[in-house]
């Protein structure tokens, strides 16, 4: 539990979005099991850059733990649209 408490709010939320965003998509995208954890890693790095490089466009929406959801979501499914492709065609 002290694994999370040294966690900035932005990053756990990223976190968790992440992950929710890496399951959503190997529900849509994958086959086959082996390929969740290539979603789920895509998912929680996708977040915690639009969290670590402040990617806000839009300042009139809120950003909860300084993690802007919009930009977040747009680009992990982003992200996790070129894994989908790069997995048909090289996996």
């Amino acid at each position: 539990m002290s694994a999370l408490q040294s966690l900035s709010p932005g990053a756990f939320l990223a976190l968790i979005l992440g992950t929710l965003y890496g399951s959503l998509g190997h529900l849509v995208f994958g086959r086959r099991l082996v390929h969740l954890p290539l979603f789920l890693l895509t998912g929680i790095a996708s977040c915690m850059l639009a969290w670590g490089f402040h990617l806000q466009f839009f300042h009139q929406l809120p950003a909860p733990g300084g993690l802007p959801i919009v930009e977040a979501s747009a680009v992990a499914w982003l992200l996790l649209s070129f894994v989908a492709a790069w997995r048909r065609f090289v996996l």
